[in-house]
């Protein structure tokens, strides 16, 4: 076992063999190893199954199941303890249909042993798989410009993150009373606790973009959800301004509109 960095991704009966095989993949060859833990998140279908045998043999590969489906949250949570009990150092971020670059994981470790100042560090990606994709997503690079940029939108592509282990060490885990804002929220927590973000300026990761990519992002609970937890946040971190208020409440509508509306958007103006 490798106490360096343990990988924790969680996959469902709804996703598909093929993006799972890829994403493994990606992280088996990876240019420094680290051990990789894939929770099950219930029962799944026998083409999953056939996909995680086949990785059965490497040493590195741990498999957590879960007997019913309890969501990203507790599955992220699950794993996030096992790392823990165990010992790692850090604990990296992966979604079982994206892609990892194979430097990925050895350019954030060494990042993280070279500025121990840094809790919590992501990076830019490339989109695929839809007309909307952009050929590079960024993201801002320094802590105090992540912070203000978190009431609006999103400080981390949220499968590129590598943490520093002892950010969770003190109880905080991914937040389990949020709709499809889990990794949101958890920013925010941490941003309350005062760690220490950033963003290294290179692509980490290929991002896939399908129809459930936007779909997730709309319906009333989700904007519910979402503006609450911003709204509570602004002032908690006192980064409030009547702009921001003004943009929460376009980004609340942006969420019950009709889901080509949302394309259109998604396209448009990010």
């Amino acid at each position: 076992m490798n106490h360096s960095i343990a990988i924790i991704l969680s996959v469902y009966n709804s996703e598909k063999p093929d993006y799972l095989h890829q994403s493994l993949s990606s992280l088996f060859s990876q240019t420094m190893k680290a051990d990789i833990y894939l929770y099950i998140d219930g029962e799944i279908n026998k083409s999953l199954e056939s996909v995680i045998e086949s990785f059965e043999a490497e040493p590195n590969f741990y498999v957590v199941r879960g007997e019913k489906n309890k969501g990203l949250a507790f599955a992220l949570n699950t794993l996030i303890d096992v790392a823990l009990s165990r010992g790692y150092r850090y604990i990296a971020r992966m979604d079982t249909d994206d892609v990892s670059h194979l430097n990925r994981i050895e350019k954030q470790f060494r990042f993280m042993e070279d500025r121990p100042e840094i809790d919590v560090l992501g990076g830019y990606c490339h989109e695929f798989g839809s007309e909307y994709a952009l050929e590079l997503k960024k993201v801002p690079l320094e802590h105090d410009d992540l912070k203000k940029y978190s009431i609006i939108r999103c400080p981390f592509i949220h499968p590129t993150v590598m943490f520093r282990s002892s950010v969770f060490k003190d109880g905080i885990r991914y937040p389990l009373d949020t709709q499809f804002t889990e990794d949101m929220a958890l920013w925010f927590l941490l941003l309350e606790k005062r760690y220490r973000f950033h963003n290294i300026p290179e692509v980490l990761l290929d991002y896939r973009l399908n129809d459930s990519t936007f779909s997730r992002r709309r319906g009333i609970g989700k904007a519910i959800s979402e503006f609450s937890v911003r709204f509570k946040y602004m002032f908690k971190l006192k980064e409030a301004s009547f702009k921001r208020c003004i943009i929460l409440i376009i980004k609340f509508f942006f969420h019950v509109l009709p889901l080509f509306l949302i394309r259109y958007a998604y396209k448009r103006h990010r």
